[in-house]
């Protein structure tokens, strides 16, 4: 079935002098013949003829099941942006993870904010009348955050155990439940920018911990509840009806390329793709991809965020002329490249660059 959506796509979306729905009458009554049950492609089908259902943003996030998405690093930057564009599809939970309380309840209330953006009109509808018996019996969608320390093995073990509590954007706390878990994104990251030898050896060690050590921690601990979850998604992956359990670890161009000023910065998120990729990453990447698993690798170059912003004008202006395509990317970008990833059923031992092309010079 997975030719499906291309045969869709090649069929005329509606006949000339016959009404919208003709096409799709018409496939219907050959569904017997191609062996392909009637509800596969009513998922995947618009009112007003034959289409793409992705082209309708409806995409490969639209399930009638709960998705849930854990994301390091959540509460500003890349790692909020993720998880505000995947909670912007119906039926997805996001779970952020940081250490300042503050930050994630503010975030975690944007994400719910997020939601209700007009911009999201381009969502999955059909009719007036079906999108309300949709809103109906649609499950509730619930926002949450976890405080904790990515950098600390026991935070790991102990959210891998269920014995922490995530709270929502409602102000209640339930314990978070790791078996749950659809989509895990290691967003978290620090940078440190200064002369090298002039950083304290604690600074250096904090970037290690954080960019590298806490994504190795998230992959070990969390992993056995996501096995689980895939071998209990596998029927509804190998139908289109889900899009299966994933990791995507986020590292970055300096790692390749390196830059003035951020050399523990640039070693520690290298250490993601030559450590988590060569050892971590392309491994679990073959060892667990046969069992449902899928681990890929996300490069972002020059991003408008905070760590951005802290670099001096010098640095930022010659940092941008170094790109052909002469701008930072934005948060969004990044995003919807983590969305793609963690979606797209056959991504496995990615390792995707978002830079403008600056790898290329």
């Amino acid at each position: 079935m997975a030719w499906l959506p291309g045969c869709l796509a090649a069929w005329p979306p509606a006949w000339p002098g016959r009404s919208g729905n003709t096409s799709t009458d018409m496939l219907r009554s050959a569904l017997p013949r191609l062996q392909i049950r009637p509800s596969i492609v009513s998922r995947r089908l618009c009112p007003n003829g034959l289409r793409l259902y992705h082209d309708q943003g409806h995409g490969p996030l639209a399930t009638d099941r709960q998705l849930s998405i854990l994301v390091t690093g959540g509460s500003r930057g890349i790692g909020l942006a993720i998880a505000k564009q995947f909670a912007r599809h119906p039926n997805v939970n996001t779970c952020i993870i940081g250490r300042n309380e503050t930050s994630l309840r503010t975030a975690a209330q944007s994400i719910e904010e997020s939601c209700a953006s007009p911009n999201n009109a381009h969502l999955p509808t059909s009719s007036s009348s079906s999108s309300s018996s949709a809103a109906a019996t649609a499950p509730e969608r619930a926002h949450s955050y976890i405080v904790g320390d990515v950098t600390s093995r026991t935070f790991w073990q102990s959210l891998a155990r269920g014995n922490l509590s995530a709270t929502h954007t409602s102000g209640k706390s339930a314990l978070a439940d790791p078996a749950t878990c659809d989509v895990l994104v290691n967003a978290a990251g620090v940078s440190k920018t200064g002369v090298f030898v002039r950083q304290t050896a604690d600074a250096i060690d904090h970037v290690f911990q954080t960019n590298l050590v806490g994504t190795t921690w998230a992959c070990k601990y969390m992993m056995p509840g996501m096995l689980k979850r895939a071998r209990l998604l596998r029927h509804d992956v190998e139908l289109g009806q889900h899009p299966g359990a994933s990791i995507v670890n986020l590292s970055s161009l300096l790692g390749l390329k390196g830059g003035v000023g951020s050399a523990a910065y640039a070693a520690s998120k290298a250490g993601v793709i030559a450590h988590l990729l060569s050892g971590l990453t392309r491994a679990l990447a073959a060892e667990y991809g046969p069992l449902g698993l899928r681990v890929n690798t996300l490069v972002p170059g020059y991003v408008e965020t905070a760590m951005t912003d802290a670099m001096e004008t010098k640095a930022r202006d010659l940092a941008r002329d170094s790109i052909p395509l002469k701008r930072f990317g934005t948060a969004d970008e990044i995003a919807s490249a983590a969305v793609f990833l963690a979606t797209n059923r056959y991504a496995n031992n990615c390792v995707l660059n978002l830079d403008g092309g600056l790898s290329a010079m």
